[in-house]
């Protein structure tokens, strides 16, 4: 029976990591590739189904499907990534300063992570993707602002965890100041333990940014996006069912695994 379970445990993450390599070698070497143009045009063979010629079919503009979904998750990974190095920053420092620093400064922080952590997320994205343009950097820095508070929750707890180590101890009794604590004993070590969080909170960014993408606000026409491919096949879908099956399994798949890597941590 153990023997068994062992088994299937490195089966999953054998499927796991070979979900993930897919689509880290998809997003780096799309372009590289000898594909089909995203943005072409044949008006002579507007929403075909599969063949030889178009492998998964051609949109309502003659576009191939298969070179638009191999080229869809490179936007939503780039900004994903960005936001989340910027969630990252944000929200590790400043849930382990509150922490460290106690009293009213961390009441006062833990009142903003409150605040930020009952706001609803996509509507103020799509205020501020409204307001502000489709821009990439502001997009990203939106995304990122607005998951750093889960993030610094988690990092405070961890924090609160680590205070009562020796090593903080030692360190204090030595006369090192809070910000010396901060970045050079309490922050190396909350990283380690930030890992499923940080990594939950990309797959939420990740679906955030396609489901921007999907209401107009996100990724820009004619920019293969899978949230956007979605948005602009829906209404095709009993002609080629394809155009939106395989952009929904494509971003199913990388955030399943993700998650599934998480767990198994």
């Amino acid at each position: 029976m153990k023997t068994l379970l062992r088994f299937n445990f490195l089966k999953n993450r054998v499927l796991i990591f070979s979900v993930l390599g897919f689509h880290a070698f998809v997003a780096l070497l799309a372009p590289y590739l000898r594909l089909l143009s995203t943005d072409s045009q044949d008006s002579a063979a507007l929403l075909q189904g599969p063949s030889l010629n178009h492998w998964l079919g051609t949109d309502s503009l003659g576009r191939d499907v298969f070179s638009r979904l191999l080229h869809g998750g490179r936007p939503s990974l780039v900004i994903a990534f960005a936001a989340t190095a910027i969630s990252c920053l944000i929200g590790i420092v400043i849930g382990s300063l509150a922490a460290l620093a106690g009293g009213w400064i961390d009441e006062a922080l833990s009142r903003v992570i409150d605040f930020m952590l009952a706001l609803p997320t996509l509507i103020l994205l799509l205020l501020i993707s409204s307001f502000f343009g489709q821009d990439p950097l502001i997009l990203s820095v939106a995304l990122g602002l607005m998951y750093a508070s889960p993030i610094a929750r988690v990092a405070r707890s961890a924090t609160q965890t680590l205070l009562a180590r020796d090593f903080i101890r030692v360190a204090r009794l030595q006369g090192g100041s809070r910000i010396s604590i901060l970045f050079g004993e309490v922050l190396p070590n909350v990283w380690r333990v930030m890992f499923t969080e940080v990594a939950m909170q990309f797959t939420w960014i990740l679906l955030a940014f396609s489901s921007l993408s999907f209401l107009g606000l996100g990724a820009s026409p004619p920019t293969p996006e899978w949230g956007l491919m979605i948005a602009e096949s829906r209404s095709y879908m009993t002609l080629n069912p394809l155009l939106v099956i395989a952009p929904i399994m494509m971003l199913a798949s990388l955030v399943l695994a993700i998650q599934a890597l998480v767990d198994h941590e």
